[in-house]
């Protein structure tokens, strides 16, 4: 019989409850197993393939490796020290910054089943007891020393664990156990789903089909996964140099797939292969599956994958790449009458070369690792990842803290608002005005202030505009970061990344990118072809002054219609020196007008 959890009375005490756990999935049997793998079917963003878990019940290592149709294999595994990540390119890198390492002393914890064992439970408590699906469950959080707390459902009438919780830097990371069975003296789910209240639409699922219990633990299991080779330099010097271009102040490389004529993509340090389902179509490529992405907006956007047989940057090869596939919306693509943007590139380069952004010279140079020797003389800046980003120490105004370094920021320095609230620069800078940007996943808002000063690998930068953000979701909510550097700071040099040494090299620029303010007081978007929306105005600005509002339409510019212009070209002119008048045509409605904004 089945009791409503509304009339369910339980006494949560953790030891009692942890050692009823022990009791219902195998008690003192646990102690002569020294690995427990797990074999199964995979579901994940609409694929269907095969996942492997492998837990080290001694040491705590583990891993956990999945194989999909188009996305290919990729892995995470624990070997004692380090968290290592191969991505679906086939690129391995360490997931080494303090959130992963403290991270995975929790992971190991809970792989061990240390919580079984009652003298390791002494930092457990009972938080509280929840309605169940069919059951209440007991919920014990856990603190082991040096870890992330973990909080574990237990279900109050089996007295097995319904799901596991563990707090990440910007949502909650959700793994759910069902369907336990008698594997010989043990009872193990073979249900088990990973899932994110961020992206819960990305929940992976495996349906395990067989356990091996061993008594010996299989050290290969837990060794760093071997990255893919898929690189290489057609050409004899193991080095190329392209050009690059700033466009609306974003970052953009050429890039031929499978050998087409070069296409526009964003470079971006924390970013993947993407294809816009614009460019995908016209390459003729068939997307398959179905996730979602996640970004600097505070939602998510689609997407699905397709596999490229061949990606080049100048003499710079990959071979044999997934993609994902996106359908962004127009303002992300949209380039005038220029060839449309095709997406963004960015981490399977800099796994597999040295890469060099020299912004006054507009070049782009890609060494291949074994070929690569570091000869510039600047200051050598150690980088290291949460996830994908490399990060990077800084401070703001003396308060230290991790930065993404991030070549795909075409803005400001941007500070996350944990870190304000710490290190007090929220309160300090209150003059600053309001300013809506966007990214992956849709919009964010903050506020544009001045540091007096921000330091980077020996380097002063003096009175550096910085948007302070308060975001509740999406990337700029971390609360393990400080923030994330882009085009204002990198640009002051001639940036070199070496992933495999995860080193920046920072050469001072001899003629630092001059980056223009914005004289207009308007913050804008192009939507469509026919028009660039207002989105904002700033207070006592010239736009203001001339009665511009947020829902404008400007409809053309000195004459030239707008779907002859893209958001980077209005973006030049309203950065043209103080005094420069633009006539505007603006609509509003069925009302139109012609009005003339003199740059301040």
């Amino acid at each position: 019989m089945i009791v409503a959890a509304a009339s369910f009375t339980f006494a949560c005490g953790a030891a009692a409850v942890l050692g009823q756990v022990a009791a219902a999935t195998g008690g003192a049997s646990w102690k002569g197993v020294s690995e427990v793998v797990a074999s199964g079917r995979l579901t994940s963003s609409g694929l269907l393939g095969t996942a492997q878990t492998y837990d080290d019940l001694r040491d705590g290592r583990y891993a956990l490796r999945f194989r999909l149709p188009v996305k290919g294999t990729s892995a995470q595994v624990y070997d004692g020290h380090t968290v290592w990540a191969r991505d679906i390119s086939g690129g391995v890198h360490p997931y080494d910054s303090w959130y992963p390492r403290a991270r995975a002393v929790t992971e190991a914890y809970l792989t061990r089943r240390a919580y079984l064992d009652p003298h390791e439970i002494t930092g457990a408590a009972c938080v509280g007891v929840a309605n169940g699906a069919s059951a209440p469950v007991a919920q014990v959080r856990l603190v082991p020393h040096g870890g992330i707390p973990a909080t574990l459902s237990i279900d109050t009438r089996t007295h097995l664990i319904d799901s596991v919780a563990i707090r990440t830097p910007i949502t909650t990371d959700l793994t759910t156990f069902a369907d336990y069975r008698q594997v010989g003296a043990l009872v193990l789910p073979f249900s088990i789903s990973f899932s994110s209240t961020y992206e819960p639409a990305n929940a992976d699922r495996i349906e395990v089909t067989r356990y091996t219990i061993a008594p010996r633990v299989g050290a290969a299991d837990f060794a760093r996964p071997a990255a893919r080779v898929s690189a290489r330099m057609l050409g004899e010097t193991g080095s190329t140099t392209v050009p690059i271009l700033l466009e609306g102040r974003q970052l953009l490389v050429w890039a031929s797939i499978d050998g087409r004529p070069a296409m526009p993509f964003i470079l971006d340090t924390g970013g993947h292969a993407i294809l816009d389902t614009v460019a995908a179509k016209a390459l003729g490529l068939r997307a398959v599956g179905a996730g979602v992405s996640g970004g600097a907006g505070a939602g998510t956007i689609a997407l699905q994958y397709a596999r490229i047989k061949s990606v080049r940057i100048g003499d710079a090869e990959l071979l044999d790449q997934p993609f994902l596939v996106i359908p962004y919306p127009y303002d992300f693509y949209e380039r005038g009458r220029k060839a449309p943007l095709a997406g963004i590139l960015g981490l399977e380069w800099f796994e597999r070369y040295a890469v060099r952004v020299d912004y006054a010279r507009r070049s782009l140079t890609l060494t291949s690792l074994p070929a690569f020797r570091y000869e510039g003389h600047g200051t050598s800046v150690p980088m290291r990842f949460q996830e994908d980003m490399p990060l990077a120490r800084a401070s703001a105004e003396g308060h230290d803290g991790s930065f993404g370094v991030d070549t795909g920021n075409a803005g400001v320095v941007v500070l996350y608002g944990d870190f304000l609230g710490r290190s007090g620069l929220l309160a300090k800078h209150a003059r600053g005005y309001t300013q809506l940007g966007k990214g992956t996943g849709g919009a964010n808002s903050g506020r544009i202030e001045t540091l007096s000063r921000f330091a980077i690998g020996g380097h002063t930068l003096p009175d550096l505009g910085a948007y302070f953000t308060q975001m509740k979701s999406g990337s700029f909510s971390s609360w393990t970061e400080a923030g994330d550097l882009g085009l204002t700071v990198l640009s002051r040099f001639t940036p070199t990344f070496d992933y495999a040494d995860q080193t920046l090299y920072l050469d001072p620029a001899a003629h630092p990118l001059v980056i223009p303010p914005n004289r207009s007081g308007l913050t804008f978007e192009k939507n469509r072809p026919s028009a660039i929306d207002v989105l904002a105005v700033r207070p006592n600005s010239a736009a203001s002054e001339l009665g511009i509002i947020a829902g404008d339409q400007i409809v053309a510019v000195n004459g030239r219609e707008a779907r002859d212009l893209s958001r980077a070209d209005f973006l030049d002119a309203v950065t043209a020196p103080a005094g420069t008048a633009l006539q505007l045509t603006i609509a509003h409605g069925a009302a139109t007008r012609t009005v003339q904004l003199v740059l301040r």
